[in-house]
């Protein structure tokens, strides 16, 4: 999806949208059954998504939404807040996000603009809000999250994008770990004992600050990785960056018992390993992409590596 300018592209559990670039992501929990996301902006809240998946039933929109307004609105009369609260404020139509969607509007010192809707591809129920002062506007800012918002992928790839992290993962690899802290970002999807990994750390100038790419690598990889497979690298040009490219085999596929036990119990080979690790200059990060694949996991992680986007054009 091309850059929006003034606007950040968030992807998180097959949903994608856009938001203003100064909203910073604060929260970002749960899975693909139900989970939340919050943007704040200078520890204000700007904008919470939380979604549920209704796996059978009939979902009765107009009833879900009048439900969570009396518990919106119970939360805000404790805090001693007069509330207005207005029901199909038509901010975005069925035809404009092609779901079952109710929107509405509260009052209450501030302003909050809502929307639920049911999507019957994906099964699962929606509520966005966008909040704000009076002054603002945060009408304009619900409306263009709300029609830049989508809950599934469509084709066999989805595109997850967060803190300076942009890639496309494929569809039926689950989410096995996933760590978010302050100078890494870490996300690893598996298939059975497959697994696909990618990462963004930095700044650079500081993690390489008297060290080499190679030697940051081992740290990367981790000892799990360095002491399962032997790995081999060699340096290649990746977008005018330098790029390590990292070979590697199971250290047990050497054993003739063990690739006939792993054989007998799986039906399937040891995983090879791949990876590319490099450090790009223009974002001042360090970025990662390894599998554990088969050769038959080839092309797909050959998608997977070329999505990781480092910074844009």
């Amino acid at each position: 999806m091309p850059k929006v300018e003034g606007q950040q592209f968030i992807g998180w559990m097959g949903l994608t949208f856009t938001v203003p670039e100064n909203w910073d992501l604060v929260h970002a929990r749960g899975n693909r059954f139900d989970g939340y996301l919050r943007f704040e902006e200078d520890g204000i809240l700007r904008c919470e998504i939380q979604w549920t998946l209704v796996p059978a039933g009939r979902v009765v929109l107009d009833e879900q939404v009048e439900h969570y307004l009396k518990s919106l609105e119970q939360i805000l009369r404790k805090q001693g807040k007069p509330v207005t609260i207005r029901k199909n404020i038509h901010i975005v139509s069925r035809r404009q996000v092609k779901r079952n969607v109710r929107d509405f509007m509260w009052e209450a010192g501030t302003v909050g603009y809502g929307m639920m809707w049911f999507c019957e591809g994906c099964r699962r129920a929606l509520v966005a809000q966008v909040v704000g002062y009076e002054h603002e506007p945060v009408k304009e800012w619900a409306r263009q999250v709300f029609l830049s918002l989508s809950d599934h992928a469509e084709g066999e790839w989805e595109v997850w994008s967060l803190y300076g992290l942009k890639f496309e993962a494929p569809i039926g690899w689950q989410m096995s770990r996933s760590e978010m802290v302050p100078g890494k970002i870490r996300f690893s999807f598996r298939l059975g004992d497959y697994e696909l990994s990618v990462g963004r750390y930095g700044p650079a100038s500081v993690l390489l600050k008297g060290k080499k790419l190679e030697e940051f690598a081992i740290e990367a990889l981790g000892k799990e990785t360095v002491e399962r497979f032997n790995i081999h690298y060699r340096i290649e040009d990746l977008f005018g960056h330098e790029r390590m490219v990292l070979l590697g085999k199971d250290k047990r596929s050497s054993s003739p018992l063990h690739v006939f036990l792993r054989r007998l119990r799986t039906g399937n080979p040891f995983p090879h390993f791949r990876g590319w690790l490099w450090h790009c200059e223009q974002s001042n990060r360090i970025y990662i992409a390894v599998g554990a694949i088969t050769p038959e996991h080839e092309p797909l992680w050959e998608h997977f590596a070329q999505s990781v986007r480092c910074h844009e054009d």
